[in-house]
């Protein structure tokens, strides 16, 4: 079993994604009980909680339902988890709020939350992503400036933590190999994918579906499914 010290000596894990979940489907809950099923059994990590952070309304994504609904939706698909949980904070923030700044504002507050020993800072916080997210990582922008701030990429990957969510079509690996962070790897970036449920779900595609007037059911919780229909999103 390899040490806990991964994740600078803490043996607590808050998972926190952050993304549009516009809407949350069967993929993103699976993200977080494959993340918990390796962290706790191969590393030896105890985690204590999984959050879904929606983006703000300005987030630069098309068809974007409103926040106050894509924040409604994870409600709903974490309402029976027992450690999951949907917050609203960075949805609430008036424009785009960058993943580092979203984990420099939770951290303290969960430490302060769940307490600890000596000093209180056993307790990590680590982001959960797709692999595709992480091949965004040294995409340029068309005005030539970087999507993600490469310091950011630094401090997330190296000083919070990374676990890469295995997805179709993307390296993630040799994505950070070319950025030159190859040495966090196994060390502060771990990978992991579903062995039990392999599934591609996106929630592109569920938008289409909808549009079509396609049956979503089964791709995300049924509540989801009967608020969509019931808000007429994504029409």
């Amino acid at each position: 079993m390899a040490s806990s010290s991964i994740f600078n000596g803490c043996r607590r894990v808050v998972l926190i994604a952050c993304g549009s979940f516009n809407p949350p489907t069967v993929m993103h809950m699976r993200m977080f009980e494959c993340a918990r099923d390796y962290l706790q059994q191969d590393l030896g990590v105890t985690v204590v909680e999984g959050i879904f952070s929606p983006a703000a309304d300005n987030y630069a994504k098309p068809d974007l339902a409103k926040a106050t609904h894509r924040l409604r939706m994870c409600e709903l698909v974490a309402k029976d988890s027992g450690w999951l949980r949907a917050d609203g904070w960075e949805c609430s923030q008036k424009k785009w709020t960058r993943s580092l700044a979203v984990l420099q504002h939770h951290l303290p507050l969960l430490r302060e939350k769940y307490g600890g020993s000596g000093d209180g800072d056993d307790l990590a916080l680590v982001l959960l992503c797709g692999g595709d997210v992480v091949d965004s990582f040294p995409v340029i922008t068309p005005n030539g400036e970087h999507l993600w701030n490469p310091r950011d990429v630094q401090s997330i990957a190296g000083d919070f933590g990374l676990i890469v969510f295995d997805r179709a079509s993307s390296k993630p690996r040799e994505t950070l190999e070319g950025m030159n962070l190859a040495h966090l790897i196994d060390n502060t970036v771990h990978f992991t994918s579903d062995v039990a449920f392999p599934n591609d779900v996106s929630s592109t595609n569920l938008r289409k579906a909808i549009r079509a007037g396609r049956s979503i059911k089964y791709c995300t919780p049924d509540p989801v499914c009967d608020y969509i229909k019931e808000q007429k999103l994504y029409l």
